[in-house]
């Protein structure tokens, strides 16, 4: 009796049983673990080559459908084979500028089956975004030139600080602004110049305007003198054209420290289509368009009538009044000199009201203005454009600087030196010239036409050849003939200027 109680063999078999159940388990384990985790590696990979994959169709086309598709077809493709279950999903999100893959999948078992284990959980997860910052490796500085003439509100004429086309203008600017003034400002920068435009472009607050102006025209801030102006009238001026106004008497007066206008127009001579810095027969022009009392344009050529010294000889000037304003061109369309405060950029696109006519020649003299080292005696600080020595110097094969000019137009070019009834082909040849000067100085620049099929036949071909020869290739106009093609012409500008990159 107690030598059977004593016998022991049969639990040894019960336990070396047991033993290598678990044994067996183990193996198992290891085996399908080690198939799961490598699965989910190299299908990590897979995922981060097709959110890329994605991002940039996305990028390109601005087609969400396609670039989805472009992501779901390459994951498919590559993905392990060893994964089974639903495909993964790819989603466009954050205003695209995001690309986001996910995978919840599984691995079928081949072991761990016999402890009831027949799958094991993979999930993958992938994002690629458009950015800036550090990861460029360029510097950029962009000027966006706007046009905020008559004809940008619903009516025509304007003023106007709503409607199809302003509504649509500052939305698709804002939208720039999001994508092209990067976050991360550190080690690369982006600025951007706002430059609206209409009769004239205003460089100033009104009755502020003394110390630029100064710099600018030579005009002194204030001026006294014996002025001629217009006592009765008819009719009035016009937004797109010198309007009905026909003056029907005139008086005399003495005018003590009247302020400087605050707008300029075009500038004239053999610098006129340069960026060439201002002074002695380079000077910019005033509001007036003409340097009154210096002279009648960019030149030191002194004025000998009309001086206003005394009453028998009045001026007839129009650059200093009261108030130091400007006509045709609102006092919330002051230009702004390259920044990456999103903030301000956006407040002062929010602001724009649109009235006047289209001096296209001067808005994009300003454009460069913005962006040329010729004038870093006057946008200073963080304002200050770079050199153009920056443009081409590479490092790791990328420019150290770009400067980019974007001209935006809904109409033809009627506007000069003040006058709303000159010949467009006599602007437009005006803005062509400065446009190649442009391209000569390796500014790339790119032009959005927005309505252009509304104009008549011939105002039409000027404008559309205007803006074909004035961007630096075919592929950089844009014919945007309503609201959705105009913010997506902005949009795709600005995403040409960002870098894909995964986001982590």
């Amino acid at each position: 009796m107690f030598r059977y109680a004593a016998d022991a063999r049969g639990n040894v078999a019960i336990i070396t049983a047991l033993s290598f159940s678990l044994l067996i388990a183990a193996a198992g384990g290891a085996v399908d673990f080690a198939r799961a985790y490598h699965a989910q590696n190299s299908s990590q990979g897979v995922m981060d080559a097709a959110v890329l994959a994605a991002g940039r169709v996305l990028q390109t086309t601005q087609s969400e459908s396609e670039a989805i598709a472009a992501g779901r077809s390459y994951f498919e493709t590559m993905k392990s084979p060893l994964l089974s279950g639903l495909p993964a999903s790819f989603t466009i999100e954050d205003n695209k500028t995001v690309v986001r893959g996910v995978l919840a999948s599984k691995v079928d078992t081949l072991l761990l089956g016999a402890l009831n284990i027949s799958e094991l959980p993979v999930r993958i997860e992938a994002y690629s975004a458009l950015s800036g910052g550090s990861s460029t490796g360029t510097n950029y500085e962009i000027s966006l030139m706007l046009d905020v003439t008559g004809s940008m509100c619903d009516d025509g004429i304007g003023p106007c600080t709503s409607g199809t086309k302003v509504t649509a203008l500052k939305a698709a600017a804002t939208d720039l602004i999001n994508i092209a003034v990067w976050d991360n400002q550190g080690t690369y920068t982006s600025r951007v110049a706002i430059v609206p435009f209409a009769t004239r472009v205003r460089i100033a607050p009104d009755g502020a305007a003394g110390p630029i102006m100064k710099q600018l025209t030579n005009l002194d801030p204030t001026w006294n003198g014996w002025v001629e102006y217009c006592s009765a009238y008819t009719g009035g001026g016009g937004s797109e054209g010198n309007g009905n106004f026909s003056c029907t008497a005139t008086a005399v007066t003495y005018t003590a420290n009247q302020a400087v206008f605050s707008c300029v127009t075009d500038r004239t001579g053999p610098q006129e289509f340069t960026d060439a810095s201002p002074g002695a027969n380079t000077w910019l022009v005033g509001h007036g368009g003409n340097r009154f009392p210096f002279s009648y344009d960019s030149s030191n050529t002194p004025i000998t009538t009309g001086l206003g010294v005394t009453q028998s000889d009045p001026a007839g000037q129009w650059n200093f009044g009261g108030g130091g304003g400007c006509a045709d061109i609102d006092s919330t369309n002051e230009i702004l000199p390259l920044t990456s405060d999103k903030s301000v950029l956006k407040a002062r696109i929010n602001g724009l009201s649109a009235f006047g006519s289209t001096a296209g020649a001067l808005g994009t003299a300003w454009a460069w203005y913005m962006l040329s080292p010729n004038f870093d005696h006057i946008w200073t600080g963080q304002s200050r454009p770079a050199s153009y020595g920056d443009l081409t110097e590479f490092h790791d094969g990328r420019p150290k600087l770009k400067k980019i000019a974007i001209l935006m137009t809904d109409g033809e070019y009627n506007t000069y030196r003040g006058n709303k009834d000159t010949d467009p082909a006599l602007v437009s040849a005006n803005a062509q010239a400065i446009c190649q000067n442009m391209k000569a100085k390796g500014i790339e620049i790119y032009t959005v036409g927005f309505g252009l099929d509304q104009l008549p036949g011939s105002k039409r071909a000027i404008a559309e050849a205007t803006l074909k020869n004035c961007g630096s290739d075919i592929q950089h106009f844009y014919n945007a003939l309503n609201v959705e093609e105009l913010k997506g012409a902005f949009r795709d500008i600005a995403i040409k200027l960002a870098v894909l990159r995964l986001k982590k």
